[in-house]
């Protein structure tokens, strides 16, 4: 046929799937061991089957190309033995490509899993250490993107390190379920031949093995949980790159952004623009994808084995690379912004109206209303402040006598606990903005790292 290369490397998924060589030689490698105990082979055979084996999974990038990783496997072996290269199909015995495979890519999963905790763990050390260094810092804080109330920016980073703090346990909960060996599942039925299933997962470090042959090749569960986990990250990631890029722009001027994280423009001298983190938050999109496409992949395949499954690769290695990728940069990024505490002070005088939560609770306080009775009464004032063109704190004692009957003591003393400087810091409910809780919170997540990593 003349379309026979067309067709074969239609078929073929090395390209992807040599990813997962070195997985591939260590699961041979004690499967055979395995089947030497068993007197399936010879102990001579068994030998000279896991030394070259040895040497595939020390240079995996010596493999030869074929239809599949497993595939490719088998003709490096049957080139490496020359004369005894009839050996090397012995590895196909009472196991399969369907169970050899996700053996591999549970492998893979756990190994990647523990790479991304550890720089999950690098970003949060670095959230803490810029919380650490602007612990006093107060600053604007939004709803809907509207001045709200003031807040410490040490308060207000620690956020971001509570989200990656609940990734680590999703990740490591997600583990669980991947620690699972299915060699020895065969096609989907098992095997007639007498093999220790259990003895191959711990040798493999496997802490359980799959109690069902049909659902082990079937299940591609932990693939998509295993996405989820790393979508999950990639969207907390997202929001701190536009909190950021929001936070960097003129408008805003909170922080600036050293010139090796921001790209200059191509036609405008005087541009510096956030493109790493712009990509951080487009590369959200492409996890999402992958999410997506693993669950479509998945949803109405027939059991047990499809070569459907082939494609699983395609999300599962994308997203792993993008996550990983990510976090190095968020990482940077928090490791080298520089603040601008200026321009957070200057803010926090420019829309002292966030003070009005403040006066609220002083009125429920002194004078014995009800939140909303405060509420209306603080509302008149801002109304008055407006319309005499004065800011909240420049409002004097008489000011004040035209909206809410208060002396002139409980006055003195509103102003005193209006300062700026103090607001921010007086939320001490567990968990609130005030230094006293943001120490308790690094103690916090200081304790909580080296628990989880």
């Amino acid at each position: 046929m003349k379309e026979k290369s067309k067709l074969k490397k239609f078929l073929s998924s090395f390209y992807l799937d040599k990813k997962l060589a070195k997985y591939d030689a260590e699961a041979c490698i004690v499967w055979t061991q395995q089947l030497v105990k068993n007197k399936i082979i010879k102990k001579q055979q068994a030998e000279i089957l896991i030394d070259a084996l040895k040497k595939i999974k020390n240079k995996p990038e010596k493999i030869k190309k074929s239809e599949d990783i497993h595939f490719a496997l088998e003709v490096t072996l049957e080139k490496m033995l020359k004369e005894n290269k009839n050996l090397a199909g012995i590895i196909r015995t009472a196991r399969s490509r369907n169970d050899l495979v996700v053996s591999d890519e549970r492998m893979f999963i756990k190994e990647e899993i523990v790479l991304i905790v550890k720089l999950l763990k690098n970003v949060i050390e670095s959230i803490i250490n810029l919380s650490i260094k602007n612990i006093d810092v107060a600053m604007v804080g939004y709803t809907h993107l509207q001045p709200a109330q003031p807040v410490l920016f040490s308060h207000y980073i620690l956020s971001f390190a509570w989200w990656f703090i609940r990734d680590i346990e999703r990740f490591k909960d997600c583990y669980k379920r991947v620690d699972v060996s299915v060699l020895g599942s065969a096609a989907f039925a098992g095997s007639s031949f007498e093999v220790d299933r259990k003895e191959v997962a711990r040798k493999l470090k496997f802490m359980e093995i799959s109690q069902n042959s049909v659902d082990s090749v079937s299940d591609r569960d932990f693939i998509a949980e295993f996405i989820f986990c790393c979508a999950t990250v990639m969207m907390h990631m997202s929001r701190i790159a536009e909190e950021f890029i929001l936070w960097s722009s003129p408008n805003f001027g909170y922080i600036k952004l050293p010139k090796e994280l921001t790209s200059g423009s191509s036609i405008m001298p005087q541009k510096q623009n956030p493109d790493y983190l712009e990509l951080v938050r487009g590369k959200a999109t492409k996890v999402y994808c992958d999410l997506l496409g693993i669950l479509v992949l998945m949803k109405n395949l027939p059991l047990t084995y499809n070569r459907d499954m082939q494609e699983d690769k395609v999300y599962l290695f994308s997203s792993v690379e993008v996550v990983k990728d990510c976090l190095d940069i968020i990482r940077l990024v928090f490791d080298n912004v520089i603040l601008n505490v200026e321009k957070m002070k200057n803010d926090l005088l420019k829309y002292d109206f966030i003070l009005s939560t403040e006066i609220a609770n002083f009125l429920v306080e002194k004078l014995n209303l009800s939140y909303k009775e405060a509420h209306r009464k603080v509302r008149q004032l801002i109304e008055y402040s407006l319309k005499v063109n004065k800011k909240l704190t420049e409002l004097n004692y008489k000011d004040y006598q035209s909206v809410i009957n208060i002396s002139s003591n409980m006055f003195d003393e509103l102003k005193d606990r209006l300062s700026i400087e103090k607001v921010g810091c007086r939320y001490k409910t567990f968990g609130g903005s005030s230094i006293s809780e943001v120490k308790r919170q690094i103690k916090k997540l200081k304790s909580l790292l080296i628990k989880l990593c």
